[in-house]
């Protein structure tokens, strides 16, 4: 899809004239902006050499995704910028943009709907036109027009990060595979902003390419101060991330240190019974309590007893999450009120669901009574 508009000298800053599927020609005195969505390459080579641009920037347009590019010469900048948009998936993705900036011309190529051409072409297209009516006014409003959506981006991750603490603290998997992706995302957008804005910083330097008019370089002074804000927080994303991760590893251990604990404890409970049942369990005739009418209840009884008391040794030792002796008769106590109170709680929620029911019924006959024929 290729959309144009040209700026004519008594135009302001808004476009005299608009064209969607076709190239227009340079007004007199004015410049146009050519941008192509999806177009084909055949297409972008013909428009590209119609405008006298170099074979080798053509080219590299045409070339996969890279990282961004800041080529200028006499008559002509090229650069290569990159947007992020939001996959299905909720992961970010880099876009490239290219662009061409001439005296009289602006062409943009990019695949597929981008954020910031789309909004300027909006407010163009409503009545509000750009603050610097220039070629290199409009690749400064685009800057910012698509630095702009980089705090939601960012906002976006925050929340993320926010729901990742919770599932860290209670040592979910889906914490750690989540935050390697977050943190893939970050190290992305930290990829591609920092020597993008170090083009900003280029093409706002005073006394730079003569293609920059003066108020150009003061807005992309501001979309450079506003990228490095955005730096910023993603520093501050990037170590609450690996903070995600410590206590994602930490709950685990802690997850990992109680098991054996409790594994230790049963250990050192069935030992002293396991020795018992050794003992008695060897090939002798003269064994205490052998011939005793009661001697298996009392070696099982002596067996329960020894349990029970290592049990509550461990258990006062807060090496298990069993109460103390003092708190056991609370324990049980509130136990054995849940357990009687649970029909009459039963039977209380369904007497109060079918009140709610009968209520919801009513009201509906009041409102179908109350509508007027």
């Amino acid at each position: 899809m290729i959309r144009a508009f040209a700026w004519t000298p008594d135009s302001g800053d808004l476009p005299s004239a608009s064209w969607e599927g076709q190239i227009p020609e340079i007004p007199d005195g004015g410049w146009v902006w050519i941008d192509m969505s999806d177009a084909s390459s055949a297409e972008i080579s013909e428009t590209c050499a119609s405008f006298d641009i170099p074979q080798p920037f053509i080219d590299e347009a045409l070339a996969e995704a890279s990282l961004p590019i800041f080529e200028e010469r006499r008559d002509l900048i090229y650069v290569v910028l990159n947007a992020f948009r939001s996959t299905n998936e909720g992961r970010l993705a880099p876009s490239e943009v290219d662009f061409f900036i001439g005296p009289n011309f602006v062409i943009s190529v990019h695949a597929g709907d981008v954020a910031s051409t789309a909004m300027v072409q909006e407010r163009l297209a409503e009545g509000i036109g750009i603050a610097i009516p220039s070629p290199g006014g409009l690749l400064a409003q685009l800057a910012m027009v698509g630095s702009r959506r980089l705090p939601g981006l960012i906002d976006q991750l925050e929340s993320q990060l926010d729901s990742l603490e919770e599932l860290a603290m209670r040592a979910d998997p889906r914490a750690l595979n989540e935050a390697y992706a977050l943190r893939r995302d970050v190290i992305i957008m930290r990829r591609i902003l920092v020597p993008q804005r170090q083009i900003y910083e280029d093409l706002a330097e005073q006394g730079g390419h003569p293609l920059i008019d003066p108020g150009s370089r003061l807005e992309f002074e501001r979309v450079s101060d506003y990228q490095g804000q955005v730096l910023e927080s993603l520093e501050s994303a990037r170590s609450l991330l690996g903070s995600v991760v410590e206590t994602y590893r930490g709950a685990v251990a802690d997850r990992t240190n109680d098991i054996v604990r409790v594994l230790t404890v049963f250990s050192a409970i069935l030992l002293p019974l396991t020795l018992i049942s050794g003992i008695y369990g060897m090939n002798f005739i003269e064994i205490p309590l052998a011939e005793h009418p009661w001697g298996f209840w009392v070696t099982v009884g002596g067996m329960a007893i020894v349990a029970a008391v290592l049990w509550f040794y461990f258990g006062r030792r807060r090496f298990v999450g069993t109460p103390r002796l003092g708190d056991l008769p609370k324990a049980v106590g509130l136990g054995i009120y849940q357990v009687g109170t649970a029909p009459i709680r039963a039977v209380a929620g369904g007497i109060e669901s079918t009140i709610r029911l009968v209520a919801g019924e009513d009201d509906t006959d009041d409102e179908t009574s109350n509508t007027p024929d």
